[in-house]
């Protein structure tokens, strides 16, 4: 068994919801706060659903606008519950993900999420892409745990830690994502990053921010592995 906390981003690294998931939380934005943001994916792509909150809304205060996140919440999840068959016909599993968790599970490594998600909503969309059953849902971190997604991985650690009566640290966390600011929150952890090109965000692009790995995507099972892996 490898001693291993694989934290994985959701959209753009596991799944694509086809444009679903964006109308359901700015219907859910547009219920609770009176409006939606109209930004495009890319401007929304690595942040916390929290962040994302605060920033269509800088005129009103933070606490205010965080008092209601439970609220947003499960109107949230209410809508993409009612679309889940669009979510379904829409989205898909990005190719080569699911070989990559059934060889990662086979490995002994822990598998969880570091995403910008609220935690029901993550769950959700694993959920209804048929894949929730490789994740410990419990040793990861979401966008409802912080509005700064670089925070995300000490929690995870922390949470694993507790979980399985072993410390993970540095090099043993492996952060997996599409956006620069995957990368970042490896880099802020000291833990391993692995980038994939699947997102926005072209492999060049994420070259610049010096990931460990760079992958275009998922697609080959073996260098995936390697990357993920590597000590």
């Amino acid at each position: 068994m490898r001693h291993k906390l694989i934290l994985w981003d959701i959209d753009g690294t596991l799944l694509y919801s086809g444009g679903v998931a964006g109308e359901a939380m700015r219907a859910a934005m547009t219920r609770v706060y009176g409006r939606s943001s109209d930004n495009e994916r890319r401007a929304y792509a690595g942040k916390t659903d929290q962040q994302i909150i605060l920033e269509t809304f800088p005129d009103r205060p933070a606490a205010e606008l965080l008092s209601q996140l439970d609220v947003f919440t499960a109107t949230y999840l209410d809508i993409l519950s009612e679309w889940a068959e669009a979510f379904r016909t829409r989205g898909r599993v990005l190719e080569g993900v699911v070989d990559v968790l059934r060889r990662l599970r086979a490995e002994g490594v822990v598998q969880s999420l570091l995403t910008g998600n609220l935690a029901p909503v993550a769950r959700l969309k694993l959920d209804l892409m048929g894949i929730a059953e490789f994740f410990d849902f419990d040793s990861g971190a979401y966008g409802s745990d912080s509005p700064r997604r670089i925070d995300l991985a000490p929690i995870a650690a922390a949470r694993a830690a507790q979980r399985h009566g072993r410390v993970f640290a540095h090099a043993d966390i492996v952060v997996i994502g599409d956006t620069p600011n995957d990368i970042a929150c490896a880099r802020a952890a000291g833990a391993r990053a692995v980038a994939v090109a699947t997102g926005p965000f072209s492999i060049e692009e994420l070259r610049t921010h010096a990931p460990d790995a760079v992958l275009p995507s998922l697609a080959d099972t073996g260098t995936a592995l390697a990357a993920i892996l590597a000590e």
